[in-house]
């Protein structure tokens, strides 16, 4: 073996999978020979991970191979002498043409812009005064016998400027062709797309991006494949142009199939294309220029390696594509992998640091087969790399959102069991309610605490849970914490004993020998793992490697594992024992409480002061704010008139007090917009960013109006009750005088623009091919950059870039959200106004402005370019409303959630329970006032638990609610639903029936209040859409296995998938109450039913079932399937009747 061969080489293709999988022997294993490494056997045929030909000596002629589609040649970049090119340059780019018909010997020193016309010779030499070349490729030449068409792509590197050549199949493009604009311009349609998905479905984002990338190329097969945090993949989404090739979609793949290495490979280079894989590779031939040889690492036609060729052999794929999907981690310089020795931000490949972006993973990868030869347009490509640019930015907020949600819930349970671990001592965290196990998911937890044992819901045996601490302070001694989802991987001797009850653990220790716990049952999963068998443990050994012969997918069930715990579940966790350690401090009750009492009493006059002093510096900042503040209250009137808009409208305070707002200062053409905007806003739907005008007076004569953009908030009493309203505004007079004048008057734009007058906003426009042709008085002063400076450049990616450009933006998603922005523009679409946006002017401050992009257009309504209007984001505003938030905030956590109806209603539901229970002492009862007793009950814990819902309406609203676990009878759940709409059908005169078969009265386990709530609600939406004299019929009943529509039972290793339909006479629920009920609909115009129907789709969520409406066999129901823990299957419920 070459000595010479780094270890980085034995890798995959880095193509990613399924497109680069290999397989890594673990260590300890028998030896493999020597063919398995190559599967060619031709060592000296590879090339390196650095893209360096591996067997290269000074004195070869060969310095690597490329892909038959395309040639390269490298050229020093003063000179453009040509330095090295490939074998069949001389052909494609006709040099044999050339006087004295020079071979590729006698090109070597040759000036390439001879090949090329003249006017591609011009486009050449512009795009390489750019500083960063992939802003402006590809570029269109043409050769210069032929005028042969070619996408040249350049690259700059060590040696000199790299240059690809890829021809054109069709005819050229009618415009010219420069920077990413023209490409983004493909893909317009796609990101429209994306942009308009609802918000919290993953699956529909990705199986979206997989439908617009093959409608792009035509590929075969495109999948997502995410890894996960384990770093073994999965494809999560699939789309098949050729329905006869297999679908790869829920296969998981271990870790090594993509080794870490090719992963750092897609952080550089994001996209891959592979041709034909069976093609025979291209030399690239030098002349001795280059002693230390050449990296073909960037360059997009670089040669497929043997190993990556074997495979797609293998998997009967001739072509691929591969995209990064790469996304925010939220942390500033981080960098998934280093170097040794490296900077924080270096990754190493081939033995060489390179720059990775910082504060940036992988999290996934596009991948696209094809079972022929296919190769896509750079154009294409480019358009498909920015598509899944902004599926990134879709992306990371989808992720950004969902951890905010779990975290709120976490602070919301950490909140209230603080608060009673003030009042109460430590065994109230498993006597009370809230308890620890509503803290994090689990299925069950304990409290050891001074030798005794607290238990809740599903835990070992109170003799198990003591030899879980006995076993963590002997084998963990030295850590406070131990979380695990395998008790038996975990190295615990007694993990069988425990079953698949007891799989996960999190254990924290507050004291030396007390303890908190949390257990989670096994989570029955079964894996679906593509090919031959793997360990997902295994680790990367690059020197042993073979490609894979086998496709077959396997099924694997997972045993003795639970659900992995998050992070968010660990940091709630730790808070508690924090706060739980500080508790136990003051061991004297008496004191602790006294002590207690006394800080309660501090901390009220402490946070009475502190919203006094939020207060009254809320009122000085809105007094003094440079931008317009007003507020009006219920009836209309003025009650806040600032400094600021007395000045602009020329109505002093005393003046303007108590005032109507709507009649006697707003104009007229703004009044039914500003009188929406009011009335919107007292019912607590605050707006922002709404255009209102208001009357001037300049010595108590009328002058004209004031132009607002303003945002509502309401202003909330000590009850939170709305009082009022208060508008934020910003004045837009000056630009909207400014548009109106340039779409008046279009030839006398410049005078305007380039005005140095300083009410004239910030002002720069880009033309059809993306060129700055625009830069104002007012963007020369925000920016530091002169108009000569930036006129001719690309507007995204020299002006406004990364890195390299002349005002840099934050990040890669930044740069994203600039170029959909104005990508929209151009594509006509109106939602382009008043976007933020910063940057980092030329002296390194950071500018933060709000965006307009306006579309231009000639005579014929050609879209021609863009105007862009930037307007500065007021400190004061933003001020203004921080600390209106900060009031409202002090004010919220120091007054009680119960409002004075909640709390009426508790006395007459305790004197409910009060009757109640006095019956069922009683020992004649009958089994049917049993039952009526059973059912009462039932209705009561349901009221019960809407009351404990109203006390935070924003965890309603946002489907965040507590689900508990517990053990009922569905028979009763079913009465007590039935109960719920019986009142209503019988004054309709309907008939309600209810059918259960004998195998389904059983017991299980989970949330009957909440399975109860959702039945109801569907229920009596079916009496009030049903006609007088219809009928209704609650049915129970098991899905039939292997149905096409009915998933198999996961999880719990008892449970059984059940089906409950409401089926009804009549037209049917309306369609919008449908749209609602299915995700795709609001619920403005469907009243309180649309809000009910909104409210159980997220409990059925929390529930982990599904909830449709469907019209089948002449007749509408509701369909609800859900997976339930049975505790006894089969067996009959005593004492329940139907």
């Amino acid at each position: 073996m070459d000595d010479r061969e780094p270890v980085e080489d034995l890798v995959g293709e880095a193509e990613g999978y399924p497109s680069a999988q290999v397989e890594a022997s673990i260590f300890g294993s028998e030896p493999e020979p020597e063919y398995c490494k190559y599967s060619t056997g031709h060592i000296r045929e590879e090339i390196g991970f650095d893209g360096r030909y591996l067997d290269f000596r000074p004195e070869s002629t060969k310095i690597g191979q490329i892909q038959s589609f395309g040639c390269l040649i490298l050229v020093e970049e003063s000179s453009f002498r040509i330095l090295a090119l490939s074998r069949n340059a001389v052909e494609m780019l006709e040099i044999d043409a050339l006087p004295g018909n020079p071979n590729w010997k006698g090109a070597i020193g040759l000036d390439a812009r001879s090949l090329f016309k003249l006017t591609s010779v011009a486009t050449i030499e512009r795009a390489c005064s750019a500083t960063d070349l992939n802003i402006v490729c590809p570029i269109l030449v043409s050769s210069h016998r032929s005028a042969n068409p070619f996408y040249a792509i350049m690259r700059r590197c060590e040696e000199g400027l790299m240059i690809d050549f890829e021809p054109l199949k069709f005819d050229p493009p009618s415009g010219p062709v420069t920077g990413a604009l023209a490409s983004h311009k493909l893909a317009a349609r796609a990101v429209a797309r994306l942009k308009s998905l609802p918000v919290g479905d993953v699956r529909l984002l990705c199986n979206t991006v997989v439908e617009e990338i093959g409608e792009m190329t035509g590929y075969d097969r495109i999948m997502v494949y995410k890894f996960h945090e384990d770093e073994h993949g999965e494809v999560l989404a699939e789309f098949l142009n050729n329905q006869k090739i297999e679908s790869y979609l829920g296969l998981h793949y271990p870790a090594t199939d993509i080794p870490m290495m090719a992963r750092r490979t897609f952080m550089e280079n994001r996209v891959r294309m592979i041709v034909d894989s069976k093609a025979p590779g291209v030399d690239v031939l030098q002349q001795g220029a280059l002693p230390g040889g050449l990296s073909l690492a960037h360059s997009t036609v670089r040669m497929v390696r043997s190993c990556h060729r074997e495979y797609m052999s293998n998997m009967g794929t001739l072509a691929s594509l591969v995209l990064a999907i790469t996304v925010s981690t939220g942390e500033a310089g981080a960098a998934p992998v280093a170097a040794a020795g490296a900077a924080p931000n270096d990754v190493a490949v081939a033995g060489k640091a390179v720059r990775a972006e910082p504060g940036r993973r992988l999290w996934g990868l596009v991948v696209c087969h094809h079972c022929s030869p296919c190769m896509v347009p750079y154009p294409t490509r480019s358009a498909c790399e920015f598509l899944v640019q902004v599926f990134a930015v879709q992306l990371t907020k989808e992720m950004d959102l969902a951890n905010q949600l779990k975290a709120k819930h976490a602070l919301k349970m950490q909140t209230l069991l603080c608060d009673m671990l003030m009042r109460e001592p430590p065994v109230a965290l498993v006597t009370k309610t809230p308890n620890i196990s509503d803290l994090v998911q689990c299925d069950g937890a304990a409290l050891l605490y001074n030798g005794r044992c607290w238990r809740l819901g599903s835990t070992p045996s109170e003799p198990q849970v003591l030899n879980i601490a006995e076993w963590l302070l002997t084998h963990h001694s030295d850590s406070t914490g131990f979380s695990t989802d395998s008790l038996l991987n975990a190295g615990y001797p007694h993990a069988a004993d425990l079953g698949e009850e007891v799989c996960g653990l999190i254990a924290v220790k507050f004291s030396d020998k007390d303890f908190l716990m949390w257990f989670r049952a096994h989570a029955a999963k079964e894996v679906r793992w593509g090919g031959e068998k793997h360990d997902p443990l295994d680790m990367d050994d690059p020197t042993r490697m073979h490609p894979r012969t086998s496709f077959k997918a396997f099924l694997e069930t997972v045993h003795m594992r639970s659900q992995p715990w998050e992070d968010v579940e660990m940091d709630a966790v730790h808070s508690l024992q924090l706060i739980l350690r500080s508790a136990l401090q003051e061991h004297d009750e008496v004191k602790r409480r006294q002590l207690m009492l006394a800080r309660v009493a501090e901390l009220r006059l402490q946070s009475m002061d502190e919203i006094n002093q939020v207060a009254n510096e809320t009122v000085r900042i809105i007094e003094t704010a440079t931008v317009p503040i007003l507020g009006v209250n219920r009836n209309g009137q003025i009650n806040g008139w600032n400094m600021q808009i007395a000045k602009l409208t020329g109505v002093p305070v005393e003046e303007a007090m108590g005032r109507s707002f709507l009649q006697e200062l707003v104009a007229e053409e703004s009044k039914a917009d500003t009188q929406r905007l009011l009335v919107s806003s007292l019912q607590g739907r605050e707006e922002s960013d709404v255009e209102i005008r208001l009357k001037v007076w300049r010595n108590g004569v009328p002058a004209g109006v004031l132009i607002m953009l303003v945002n509502s908030c309401a202003n909330r009493d000590i009850h939170n009750q709305i009082v009022g309203v208060c508008l934020v505004g910003q004045d837009i007079t000056t630009q909207k005088i400014v548009m109106d004048r340039y779409i008046r008057c279009e030839g006398d734009y410049r005078t305007i623009v380039h005005s140095p007058n300083p009410l004239i906003p910030p002002i720069f426009g880009m033309d059809e091919y993306g060129i700055c042709s625009e830069w104002n008085t007012g963007m020369s002063r925000l920016t530091g950059l002169g108009r000569g400076d930036v006129l001719g450049r690309l507007l995204l990616g020299e002006v406004f870039g990364l890195e390299m450009a002349m005002l840099m933006l934050r990040d890669e998603d930044a740069m994203t959200e600039l170029e959909i922005v104005v990508n929209c523009a151009m594509e006509g679409h109106e939602d382009t106004s008043n976007h933020p946006f910063s940057f980092f002017a030329r002296d390194g401050k950071l500018q933060e402005v709000l965006l307009t992009v306006s579309k231009r257009t000639d005579v014929d309504g050609r879209i021609t370019g863009v105007f862009c209007f930037l307007h500065s984001m007021n400190r004061e505003v933003q001020e203004a409303l921080k600390a209106q938030a900060a009031a409202e905030t002090a004010a919220q956590a120091r007054i009680a959630q119960s409002d004075v109806a909640r709390e009426s209603l508790r006395a007459p539901l305790d004197g409910l329970a009060f009757i109640r229970l006095s019956l069922q002492r009683s020992a004649s009862l009958s089994p049917d006032q049993v039952q009526l007793l059973e059912t009462a009950a039932a209705l009561e814990e349901q009221m019960r638990t809407i009351l404990a819902d109203m006390a935070d309406l924003n965890a309603v609203e946002e489907g965040y609610l507590d689900v508990q676990r517990v053990e009922f009878s569905l028979v009763s759940v079913l009465n007590a639903s039935l109960s719920q709409a019986s009142g209503a059908a019988i004054a309709k005169g309907q008939q309600l029936v209810c059918s259960v078969p004998s195998p389904m009265r059983v017991r299980v386990f989970g949330d009957p209040t909440r399975l109860q709530q959702v039945l109801a609600t569907c229920l009596r939406t079916a009496v009030e859409h049903t006609p007088p004299t219809g009928w209704i019929e609650l049915k129970l009943e098991a899905p039939m296995r292997g149905a096409a529509d009915v998933p198999p039972p996961q999880g719990h290793p008892s449970a059984e998938r059940f089906r409950f339909t409401v089926a009804h006479s009549g037209d049917g629920v309306p369609g919008p109450l449908v749209q609602v009920l299915v995700g795709r609909g609001g619920v403005a115009a469907t009243g309180l039913q649309g809000m009910a129907l909104r409210l159980c789709r997220r409990l059925v969520h929390l529930l982990g079932g599904e909830l449709g409406y469907a019209f089948e066999s002449g007749r509408c129901c509701f369909r609800l399937d859900v997976q339930l823990p049975v505790k006894h299957k089969a067996e009959a419920t005593a004492g329940s009747r139907a």
